[in-house]
């Protein structure tokens, strides 16, 4: 990633014919293998199921939480979390699948940062939240089984910050997960408080009842290696 993106201001633009949507994108992942060639992944913001352009009830009634992820290559792939949960949460459509001839091709309409400031020390970090600056995490994962590196760019919603300790804690998502060994992805939720190592909390089928399970971020992935990287902008 040669650039940062302004979360506040990126966006996917469909083309149509039958819906022109636009999304924000909420976080962007990278992958590079051995010889650096690499692919990006966009996650668009999380809406509900509608009957779109409808003179009445909009939502549907069977509704479902709904989170598109764009690729560079033109395929799409959609999470979608019903209550119970069911086994059509993740879809992949490509180029010829009924969701690119209702939305059309994507449109990445990305406002690259002109000026981010590395923030190299937790008193650094403490003292751009509290100035209200806008907070950039990146996080770098190198897996050793596969030899492929992820990128993890996203911005910090919720910062946890403790003045006389000097601490910091993130938490924020959803953002892009790589479930490298399986080729595919999941939604998550990051946190971390130092710079080597990170944890997540996946979404997946959960239990709550006897025979009752729905969708929830549930599966806990603990002490993952990495770098975490924060980037602050002036408002």
């Amino acid at each position: 990633m040669d650039y940062f993106i302004d979360y506040g201001c990126s966006f996917i633009q469909t083309q149509g014919p039958e819906n022109a949507v636009r999304f924000l994108v909420e976080s962007r992942m990278e992958i590079l293998d051995m010889k650096k060639k690499s692919i990006v992944f966009y996650q668009a913001a999380s809406c509900k199921s509608e009957n779109t352009f409808a003179k009445k009830n909009l939502f549907m009634e069977d509704n479902y939480n709904f989170i598109p992820v764009f690729e560079e290559t033109n395929k799409i792939i959609i999470f979608r979390s019903y209550v119970p949960w069911r086994e059509k949460y993740v879809s992949i459509d490509d180029k010829n699948s009924n969701t690119f001839r209702v939305w059309g091709k994507p449109e990445f309409l990305l406002k690259k940062l002109e000026e981010v400031t590395l923030l190299e020390n937790n008193k650094m970090i403490i003292n751009a939240t509290h100035k209200g600056f806008i907070l950039i995490g990146r996080t770098e994962i190198l897996d050793g089984k596969t030899g492929l590196k992820v990128i993890i760019e996203y911005p910090v919603k919720t910062m946890n910050t403790n003045i006389e300790k000097q601490a910091y804690q993130v938490d924020t998502g959803p953002v892009l997960y790589p479930l490298l060994e399986e080729r595919n992805l999941s939604i998550a939720y990051i946190a971390f408080n130092a710079e080597g190592f990170c944890d997540f909390v996946i979404e997946q089928p959960t239990r709550i009842k006897d025979n009752v399970v729905v969708p929830h971020f549930s599966g806990i992935i603990k002490n993952v290696r990495c770098k975490n990287l924060l980037y602050a902008i002036k408002p």
